[in-house]
């Protein structure tokens, strides 16, 4: 959408965790980042946070798609389990509510590719965890269900920029469209 109302305008996205986006934002490589669960940095302004939660993710052939409803965690106990590495936001989240929990989930497939994750969904019958904004269902192949146990965690997603920089008049401009896209607007 923005680049619809700025044609001229180039862009160059990262992908990368938390620790690289505050590196790219101290050193100038960026403007913004968009981290999930950042932590409170004195240098790092928040321009906005996002509460996110995390969804199942499932091939739709999936038994546990079938219903269509919200799971809970202890459903997916008789499935393969694949899931984000232990540094990811999202496994993080995970990991703090099984701590809790009687529920113990074993991956059978670790990655730092939330790609290579989802294509795990269509070679068996395994699950995995996204927060909501980054399940992506493949034109209906994968199927997302919310997670309805009591007390599970939801995080932020912040977008923030270096402190005391003044953001170019384009970078802004993408901020606030940003802002509002990610609010639902």
């Amino acid at each position: 959408a923005f680049r619809r109302t700025h044609p001229l305008v180039d862009f160059d996205a990262r992908v990368g965790d938390h620790l690289q986006a505050l590196h790219a934002l101290r050193h100038y490589e960026t403007d913004l980042a968009l981290v999930f669960n950042l932590a409170p940095e004195p240098d790092i302004e928040r321009l906005a946070e996002f509460e996110q939660k995390l969804v199942a993710t499932m091939h739709a052939s999936h038994p546990l798609a079938a219903s269509g409803k919200p799971i809970r965690l202890r459903d997916c106990v008789d499935y393969p389990v694949v899931l984000p590495y232990r540094d990811i936001g999202g496994r993080q989240l995970l990991e703090r509510f099984l701590a809790r929990s009687s529920v113990k989930l074993r991956p059978a497939v670790e990655s730092n590719s939330f790609e290579f994750l989802r294509g795990c969904l269509y070679h068996e019958q395994a699950v995995s965890f996204q927060i909501a904004i980054g399940a992506v269902t493949d034109g209906g192949q994968i199927a997302v269900r919310e997670i309805e146990d009591r007390g599970f965690p939801r995080g932020l997603l912040v977008l923030a920029h270096l402190r005391g920089r003044q953001l170019p008049v384009v970078a802004h401009a993408f901020a606030e469209q940003a802002m509002g896209a990610l609010a639902g607007e």
